[in-house]
């Protein structure tokens, strides 16, 4: 995933499309699934197994919100582009 086509995301607002591993709990075998998740913001850091997404900052610090996913759950990571 941390390939060099997205290297040039560095520093811009993403799009990420994923599937977040779920813990399941008495359930039926059927309903037991990864759950389907998009998340936004700008892509801090390529990493060998993982992306790093800030989500907000403080004006004057490197503090603030971060989201990091697990490059094998990743299934499309592009330009975030707004709906029109």
């Amino acid at each position: 995933m941390a390939g060099i086509k997205y290297k040039k995301l560095l520093g811009k607002m993403v799009e990420v499309e994923w599937e977040d591993p779920s813990g399941y709990i008495n359930e039926n075998l059927s309903d037991v699934k990864l759950s389907k998740c998009t998340s936004w913001g700008v892509l801090k850091e390529l990493k060998k197994n993982c992306i790093i997404l800030q989500t907000s900052k403080y004006e004057d610090s490197e503090s603030g919100d971060y989201t990091t996913i697990n490059n094998g759950c990743i299934t499309a990571l592009r330009a975030y582009q707004p709906d029109s």
